[in-house]
């Protein structure tokens, strides 16, 4: 795998529980909720299930949804969700046919084409679906996966930013920007987006992982030693978990080695014959700290890199 698709893979990890809507939401209705009832964002829920057949929705204020629709519909999420991606979108196809109203079915045909790195098709799809709702969060967020996809990183971040405006709960928008970030070696924003990912969605062991990968990238070895360990704790199968445990082995090396180190014995040298004697040291009262080099004060511990320790907020519990 080359390293553009295995950054890609990143987002896509993200972006494809994201983009399965459970049931089709009713139009009008969920302007700043971001997916559908069955399907709330919420990037770790990478495990199939949450995508059962409801009454059939309200396709805008007036009309519902054509019944066949709803059907074939929720037909596609079931084989959607079971990696039969090719029969679902036949599915959402006969969905879209029996009611072209329905953009949920169109988003998720751009998911699967997105899944299967046919980006035009995918482009396609979501495009149709924001024509048809312009302001469905999960769409933006599977049409910025693509956009990155194709080089277009600042096309990626306004759709990520778009999602996150209509719903600031939105944590894979922020995941996927971070990653973004990460990969342009911005590594503060990154981290700014991760922390934002954890604090909305406290089980996103991906989120973990690329943070403690940071710290380790920056020798903060305790650091990402705890942080690499919390996302194997939250996802013991997840892709990343062979990496991390990479990871830490390195990381457990290096502190054993530091911990083993000896101290390093200074030897100070005798003076040279004939060197004038040394200075009498000045009473306790008369020591003075001497100014730095070319006056101004001397630095502060805020502003020294060796002082205080970094850290990352701990985010809140889940209500």
């Amino acid at each position: 795998m080359s390293s553009s698709n295995f950054k890609f893979s990143r987002l896509l990890a993200l972006a494809v529980p994201v983009l399965l809507l459970g049931v089709p939401a009713a139009r009008g209705e969920d302007a700043g909720a971001g997916a559908s009832a069955a399907a709330p964002d919420a990037a770790a829920q990478s495990q199939p299930g949450g995508a059962a057949p409801a009454k059939p929705p309200a396709a805008d204020d007036k009309k519902p949804y054509a019944d066949q629709a709803v059907k074939h519909y929720n037909r596609g999420v079931e084989l959607h969700q079971s990696g039969f991606l090719n029969q679902a979108i036949a599915e959402y196809k006969a969905a879209i046919e029996a009611d072209g109203r329905m953009e949920e079915a169109y988003s998720n045909i751009g998911l699967i084409y997105a899944a299967q790195r046919n980006y035009t098709k995918a482009l396609e799809a979501f495009n149709k679906a924001l024509s048809l709702k312009p302001a469905r969060p999960t769409t933006l967020n599977g049409l910025g996966t693509v956009l990155y996809a194709r080089g277009k990183v600042p096309e990626a971040m306004e759709k990520w930013k778009q999602a996150i405006s209509i719903d600031p709960q939105f944590a894979s928008a922020y995941y996927n920007m971070g990653n973004a970030l990460e990969n342009e070696k911005e590594y503060s924003g990154a981290m700014d987006a991760y922390v934002k990912a954890i604090k909305i969605n406290p089980g996103m062991a991906d989120a973990y992982y690329r943070i403690g990968t940071i710290f380790k990238k920056e020798k903060h070895s305790a650091q990402a030693s705890v942080l690499l360990s919390k996302a194997l704790e939250l996802a013991p199968e997840a892709e990343f978990v062979r990496d991390a445990k990479k990871q830490l082995s390195e990381l457990d090396s290096e502190i054993r080695q530091g911990a083993d180190e000896p101290e390093v014995q200074m030897n100070v040298m005798p003076p040279p014959s004939g060197s004038p004697p040394a200075e009498t040291p000045a009473a306790p009262g008369d020591l003075q700290p001497s100014p730095p080099a070319g006056g101004g004060s001397s630095p502060s511990s805020s502003n020294n890199p060796g002082s205080g320790n970094m850290f990352i907020q701990q985010p809140p519990g889940q209500n």
